[in-house]
C-alpha cells in the first residue's frame, strides 16, 4: 500500500511537473538539461576565477577588457559560416567534441595555475581558444533545441535552458567566491572541468541526432547571404537582432563593470564580487523561472521591450549606489529584466526560423549575444579606465533607454509597413 501511495505522489508531482514545465516531458530534452544544470555552475565559477585572477593580477580593467575581447572575438569572426555548417551536418556529434574540448581548456588552466605556470599570455591564449569553442557550440546548442522538444514546447524549453543558466549565475559566483578565497584559482578551474563530464553523459544518450539539411556542400557565401537576406526582411526579427547586438554590446557589459566595482567603488574582494554577481543571477533566475512557468500564454511583446527598457533603467541606477546591499538589490531587478528580454528574443527568434535556415539564424543570435562582447568589453573597459565605473554605469544605462526608445519606434514604422497584425 505505501508503495501505491509513493508512486502516486510521484506520477501526481510529475503531472504537476509536465503541466507547467512541458519541455521535461521530451527524454532527449531532459538528459540535456540535467547535464546543464551541473555543468554551467562550472562555467560560472571559471568565469568569475577567470575574471578575478586576471583583475588580481594586472589591476587593470583594461586588461581584464581586453581578455574578454579576445574570448569573444572568435565568435564575432565566425559565427556566420558555423551557422551554415551546422544547418549541415549533425549537431550532436558537433556538440559532443566541443564540449570535450572545452573540458580540456579547464583542466590545462587548472594545471598552469596549480604548477605556478599561469601568466597574462596564456590565459589570454586559452581565452581565445575558448572563444573557437564558444563560436561552435553557442549556436548549435540553441538550435537543437527544438529537436529536443519540439516546436510546440520550444519557448519553455528557451526558458528552462534560461533557467538553469541563471540559478547556475547565482550558485557558481557564490561558490567560486568561496573557493578562490579559501583554494585559489586553480580549483574553480578543475570543478569546471569535472562538471563537463554529466553533460558528455546525456549527450551520448541522446536519441536526436540534429537532423542535416541535405544541400550542396562547396562555397559558404551564398548560404550565409541566404540568411541574413531573411532577417533583413522579417521586421520582428530584424528588430529583435537589433535589440539585443546592442544590449550585449553597450548595456549588459556585467563581467567587466561588476569586479571594478566590487573593487573600486566597495573596496571588496572575490568575495563581494560573487555577491554582486549572484544578485544578479537571483533576479534573472526569477524571470527565467516565471517565463517558464507562464510560457502558455506565448509571446508578449509588449514584456520584451519593457524588460529590454528595464535593464538599461537598472544600469543607470547603478551608477548612483555607493551602497552593496542596495547595489545587490537592484543586480536583482536588472537580472530579472536582462533574462526576460533574452529569453523572449530567442524564442522569437527561432519560432520566426525554417528548419533549413534555423542554424544560420541562431548563429546570427549568437553572434550578436557573444559577438559584441569584444566591443563592449574594449568599450567599458576603456570607459572604467578614464572616467570610473560609476560613470560608466550611468553613461551605459542613458544611452540604452533612448536607442531602446528608437528601435521600439523603428519596430512600429516597419510593422506598419509590412502591414503586420498585432505591433510589438
Amino acid at each position: 500500500m505505501i508503495f501505491f501511495c509513493l508512486m502516486g505522489v510521484k506520477m501526481s508531482f510529475q503531472s504537476m511537473q509536465y503541466k507547467h514545465f512541458p519541455a521535461l516531458s521530451h527524454r532527449d530534452f531532459r538528459l540535456f538539461w540535467t547535464g546543464q544544470c551541473v555543468s554551467l555552475i562550472g562555467t560560472w565559477m571559471q568565469n568569475i576565477g577567470q575574471a578575478w585572477l586576471v583583475y588580481q593580477m594586472t589591476n587593470s580593467s583594461f586588461l581584464l577588457g581586453l581578455i574578454i575581447t579576445l574570448q569573444f572575438t572568435p565568435v564575432l569572426l565566425l559565427s556566420l559560416p558555423i551557422g551554415v555548417i551546422i544547418d549541415r551536418y549533425p549537431k550532436k556529434k558537433i556538440l559532443f567534441a566541443v564540449q570535450f574540448m572545452m573540458m580540456m581548456t579547464s583542466f590545462t588552466l587548472a594545471f598552469l595555475v596549480f604548477v605556478g605556470w599561469v601568466a597574462y599570455w596564456n590565459i589570454a591564449m586559452l581565452a581565445c581558444l575558448l572563444g573557437i569553442l564558444n563560436s561552435i557550440d553557442m549556436p548549435v546548442r540553441q538550435s537543437f533545441v527544438v529537436e529536443l522538444a519540439t516546436k510546440e514546447h520550444l519557448m519553455n524549453a528557451v526558458a528552462m535552458n534560461s533557467m538553469i543558466f541563471n540559478a547556475a549565475r547565482v550558485i557558481g559566483p557564490s561558490i567560486a567566491g568561496v573557493v578562490f578565497g579559501y583554494f585559489g584559482a586553480a580549483i574553480c578551474f578543475f570543478l569546471n572541468g569535472l562538471s563537463f563530464i554529466p553533460v558528455l553523459i546525456g549527450i551520448s544518450k541522446i536519441e536526436a541526432k540534429g537532423l542535416a539539411i541535405k544541400r550542396e556542400k562547396g562555397n559558404l557565401l551564398p548560404d550565409i547571404k541566404e540568411g541574413i537576406m531573411y532577417i533583413i526582411k522579417n521586421a520582428e526579427v530584424k528588430t529583435t537582432v537589433l535589440m539585443v547586438a546592442f544590449n550585449n554590446a553597450i548595456v549588459m557589459n556585467f563581467m567587466i563593470m561588476i569586479p571594478v566595482m566590487a573593487k573600486t567603488v566597495f573596496n571588496g574582494d572575490s568575495k563581494l564580487y560573487g555577491y554582486l554577481m549572484a544578485g544578479l543571477g537571483i533576479g534573472a533566475f526569477a524571470g527565467a523561472l516565471i517565463l517558464a512557468a507562464t510560457s502558455y500564454k506565448g509571446l508578449r511583446r509588449n514584456t520584451q521591450m519593457t524588460a529590454f527598457i528595464g535593464v538599461a533603467l537598472f544600469v543607470l541606477i547603478e551608477g548612483f549606489v555607493r551602497n552593496y546591499q542596495l547595489a545587490f538589490i537592484f543586480f536583482i531587478f536588472a537580472g530579472f529584466c536582462m533574462t526576460t528580454a533574452l529569453s523572449l528574443s530567442n524564442t522569437t527568434l527561432q519560432l520566426s526560423s525554417p528548419d533549413e535556415m534555423r542554424g544560420r539564424i541562431m548563429s546570427v543570435y549568437s553572434l550578436v549575444v557573444g559577438g559584441t562582447a569584444p566591443i563592449g568589453s574594449l568599450y567599458s573597459g576603456i570607459m572604467c579606465e578614464n572616467f570610473g565605473v560609476s560613470t560608466t554605469f550611468v553613461a551605459n544605462g542613458t544611452v540604452g533607454l533612448l536607442v531602446m526608445v528608437a528601435l521600439i519606434i523603428y519596430r512600429q514604422s516597419l510593422a506598419k509597413k509590412q502591414n503586420s497584425i498585432g505591433i510589438i
